[in-house]
């Protein structure tokens, strides 16, 4: 077997896992999405019972973070095909050209190929694996490591544990929520 196919292989085999990721991840989010509400309407009711103040205060901390990795040359490529083929001011024709649109340019900014083929497939465009290197296979298995990283995230926060945990263990939950979020 050729180095060619042994990439070929890799591509795929890193694609088939990102997709089951992907759905498996969404899938969680949707159901942490409806715990955390949960959570923190109990947290509020409970800190107003005990009198404990509001753990929920803004902070000055910016917990947003944008990083990811630097696309290649022929990823960029890619992503200025994607941008072509769905500029909103040039196409009116496809479908969900804008939606790939947006996609394709979080994915940039994010630095996540996984979601920036993700986008192109949305129109039908694929990365062309003749030219596929070795740096964009690391940057797929970084993505899928980052995905696996916000699961574990998710599984480890206090709404997950607290929804998980017997009635009990619930008040302990919350105490250690106020505590680790008081200023």
């Amino acid at each position: 077997m050729d180095y060619q196919q042994i990439k070929k292989g890799k591509y795929y085999k890193l694609r088939r896992q990102w997709k089951e990721l992907k759905q498996e991840h969404n899938e969680l989010e949707f159901v942490f999405d409806k715990i955390s509400i949960q959570f923190v309407k109990s947290v509020r009711i409970f800190c107003s019972e005990n009198d404990l103040g509001d753990p929920f205060q803004e902070n000055d901390e910016s917990t947003q973070k944008v990083g990811g990795y630097e696309l290649t040359s022929s990823s960029k490529a890619f992503f200025r095909k994607i941008m072509v083929s769905t500029h909103p001011d040039k196409q009116k024709k496809i479908e969900n050209a804008k939606g790939v649109y947006d996609q394709a340019a979080k994915a940039k900014k994010e630095g996540n190929l996984q979601e920036l083929l993700d986008a192109g497939r949305g129109i039908s465009l694929t990365l062309d694996l003749e030219k596929i290197t070795t740096d964009e296979l690391s940057i797929l298995e970084g993505n899928i490591n980052e995905l696996k990283d916000k699961m574990k995230k998710i599984k480890n926060s206090y709404a997950w544990v607290w929804f998980h945990a017997n009635p009990r263990k619930r008040n302990e939950i919350f105490y250690n929520f106020i505590e680790s979020h008081a200023q």
